[in-house]
């Protein structure tokens, strides 16, 4: 196999900007150095993991330039979980050891996971954070970069958003809605609560009778434009009604341990529901954020070992990793 290189174009357009800076041919000439390790390691060797192989070289070089920087998207990212999350990185126990201020192996292996974990269109899996193959060359990730942190420039032009771009950071996690004192709720919401008896969620095992819902209790004309027929192909829903409006969630009440919901499945949610933090457009924001603040959602864990505990634990930094413009979306 013709061996691969890694050009100075790529490594400029990380950072926004065509002009070769004084210290760009040094970080391009670690990332070079590192891809063969990248390439036959036991993680991402074979021709199809060529891009793979070439994003974890790339994320290195730019990781320690950070790093050596001590500024940047990384810096910005560790210290922006830490202020929102208590802790610098996501999943990972950190021991006394980790330095905010230098490399650290937790840091690499947390690199790792957001390569082998793609999202938006991407999206079919998510990477287990403790995988012992991962672990493992983050560890030798972790030594190359050790070896040469001492003796690497720093740079004044620092890749922006390459970890993880700066408006989402940014974006608050927002409260629930909540009705205001004297405020009118729309005639839909008003029509769902008396339909509800008050409770903020109800399920629906089809579309008939979801349409059902529509035309005798909402009031909604009976007729198929009005009905919202593209969710004719979908099955077990949940409706969430606050004082914004209407939500609704097709195929994933089963997933909702509530207490008023016969549609409820303990292994379909172990099995499916993680699904909800990490694909776009599969649950509404606001109905994953009510299910999780009710504890409705008890089951949902990622397909691995450990894997309920690190979906609970860091479900809100997941379902922003993952969920992008959906996360707290319009």
């Amino acid at each position: 196999m013709k061996e691969q290189k890694i050009y100075m174009r790529a490594w400029t357009e990380m950072h926004g900007r065509a002009k070769v800076t004084a210290t760009d041919e040094w970080y391009l000439n670690l990332a070079n150095e590192l891809l063969p390790l990248v390439a036959n390691s036991y993680m991402y060797k074979g021709r199809e993991m060529v891009e793979d192989q070439r994003r974890v070289a790339l994320s290195c070089a730019l990781y320690l330039e950070d790093c050596v920087a001590d500024a940047g998207n990384w810096r910005e990212f560790i210290h922006w979980h830490k202020e929102n999350y208590g802790r610098y990185l996501p999943f990972y126990p950190l021991s006394e050891d980790y330095l905010p201020d230098e490399i650290n192996r937790e840091d690499i292996a947390f690199l790792l996971w957001a390569i082998n974990s793609p999202v938006g269109d991407d999206f079919d899996w998510v990477e287990n954070p403790m995988d012992a193959d991962l672990l493992e060359f983050a560890g030798v990730l972790y030594e190359r970069l050790d070896a040469v942190f001492e003796s690497a420039p720093i740079s004044e032009h620092l890749a922006p958003g390459w970890m993880m771009e700066t408006e989402l950071m940014r974006k608050k996690r927002e409260p629930l809605p909540a009705a205001l004192l004297g405020e009118k709720m729309p005639t839909n919401v008003e029509r769902f609560f008396e339909a509800s008896k008050g409770e903020s969620l109800l399920f629906f095992d089809s579309y008939d009778a979801l349409k059902f819902f529509f035309v005798h209790s909402l009031k909604w004309e009976d007729e198929e434009d009005a009905l919202l027929p593209d969710l004719a192909e979908f099955d077990n829903f949940v409706v969430y009604g606050n004082p914004k409006g209407l939500l609704i969630g097709p195929d994933v009440a089963e997933f909702f341990a509530d207490g008023n919901n016969p549609l409820y499945n303990a292994e379909a949610a172990e099995e499916g529901a993680y699904e909800m933090f990490c694909e776009e457009g599969l649950c509404p924001f606001d109905l994953l954020k009510y299910g999780m603040e009710h504890n409705l959602l008890p089951d949902a864990q990622f397909p691995f070992e450990n894997g309920k505990a690190l979906l609970q634990e860091n479900w809100d930094f997941v379902a922003r990793w993952f969920l992008g413009e959906f996360y707290e979306g319009e």
